[in-house]
């Protein structure tokens, strides 16, 4: 939906459940350090800059401390580019990524806002 417009446009109130744009809720350091060597932050490119320096916390924290680092990814949050991180005992996100957004007329605006 966030496509350019085509034949039938969006309703005013339209609503979609989407991951938010990285570059608009992420770090503005980070983005500027991105645009100044011309990287585009679209996609995935903010999210997978996140994984990284959660890999490399994880690492340098499991080396100091001695523990597995499959224990170190539990049991710490992770400050991020785009947000804390968290994981459960399983390993998966302890938070949804995804928000809801409403078509206001020109733009979808997370359902927060309106």
């Amino acid at each position: 939906l966030r496509t350019p417009p085509g034949d039938v446009p969006y309703a005013a109130g339209t609503l979609m459940i989407a991951l938010p744009e990285w570059a608009e809720v992420a770090d503005p350091k980070v983005v500027q350090a991105f645009g100044e060597r011309k990287i585009v932050t679209d996609g995935y490119t903010l999210p997978a800059y996140a994984a990284v320096e959660v890999a490399k916390a994880a690492a340098v924290d499991a080396e100091s401390s001695g523990k597995p680092l499959a224990k170190t990814l539990t049991d710490h949050d992770f400050a991020t580019a785009i947000g804390t991180v968290r994981f459960d005992e399983k390993g998966d996100l302890r938070q949804n990524p995804f928000r809801a957004f409403r078509f206001d007329g020109t733009h979808f605006v997370p359902l927060e806002e309106n």
